[in-house]
């Protein structure tokens, strides 16, 4: 073989490497990212079942204002 057509099979290679390593990096970022956002809306649900339990206020979001159960829930 050339020293062309080697450095053009290296290059395909190290190329095809890159895209598989970035496409698994990015797959696992977003099954991250998912997986929080499950996080935080279990945490959620649980806040808001005891605020109603107990029949105080809860913060909601990340808002400075405070709601009551009933409101948060139709929101």
């Amino acid at each position: 073989m050339s020293a062309a057509a080697k450095l053009t099979f290296l290059s395909a290679c190290v190329a095809s490497g890159g895209l598989i390593a970035y496409v698994h990096y990015s797959q696992a970022a977003d099954r991250a990212r998912l997986h929080e956002g499950v996080r935080r809306d279990v945490e959620r649900q649980r806040l808001k079942q005891l605020a109603s339990v107990a029949g105080t206020e809860i913060p909601v979001g990340s808002g400075s204002g405070v709601m009551k159960p009933n409101e948060a829930l139709q929101r």
